[in-house]
């Protein structure tokens, strides 16, 4: 029978039940796996002083970084939700898991921020000004004429400074040749364009509302 649990007990009972466990909950588990009878040992009571020696070991397993503990909140904000359900109706909302588990669990977090940095810097480094969008259309003989002109075949729709100056250009050719949709071609281009000229500033926007939801 089980006196002394090790601490690779402790890991394997956190990582067979795939969630965070309380105190109580992970020494039972611990004694099970070991050949305790469940209808026996049915909670910490039943075990003595073997429940001591366990809870011991998970206070210097946690301090020894081999076991994180973090409230319910904190894990019901890293997991969504997990199962809560306890052998004991312990008082108290926090629940340990092993480093690993959280290192796993907490991965997308830090995926999302990493990202989240290198969309900023990469907008910070642009240092784009408000842009807008010119419009140059022409015909086949280069004639400058309105886009919905029936002889126009090519435009040129130009992201701009304020001062004019561009900076990126999107181009559309709707010739019969080109195009069987010369409408829809010249649509496709000039939506792109706007999604393009306003994309500095509805990043900054999107940033900021996450910066202000990271804060809450």
């Amino acid at each position: 029978m089980l006196t002394t649990p090790e601490p690779e007990a402790v890991l394997n009972a956190l990582e067979t039940a795939d969630r965070p466990l309380q105190r109580f909950d992970i020494v039972m588990e611990v004694f099970w796996a070991a050949g305790y009878d469940r209808a026996t040992y049915r909670t910490v009571y039943d075990l003595k002083g073997g429940s001591v020696q366990c809870s011991t070991l998970i206070d210097r397993m946690r301090a020894d970084g081999h076991l994180i503990l973090l409230s319910s909140t904190q894990w019901k904000r890293i997991l969504g939700t997990f199962n809560t359900t306890r052998v004991h109706k312990q008082r108290g909302h926090y629940w340990y898991a092993t480093r690993d588990q959280h290192t796993r669990w907490t991965q997308p977090d830090r995926d999302r921020d990493n990202r989240i940095t290198t969309i900023a810097a990469r907008l910070e480094a642009a240092a784009l000004p408000p842009l807008h969008v010119r419009n140059t259309t022409w015909t086949d003989e280069g004639s400058l004429v309105h886009d919905t002109d029936p002889d126009a075949q090519h435009t040129a729709l130009e992201l701009c400074t304020p001062d004019d100056d561009r900076v990126a250009e999107v181009t559309c050719n709707y010739s019969p040749t080109d195009t069987d949709n010369p409408i829809s071609a010249l649509a496709g281009a000039k939506a792109s364009a706007e999604l393009l000229a306003h994309a500095p500033a509805d990043i900054a926007y999107l940033l900021n509302l996450l910066h202000t939801e990271g804060r809450k």
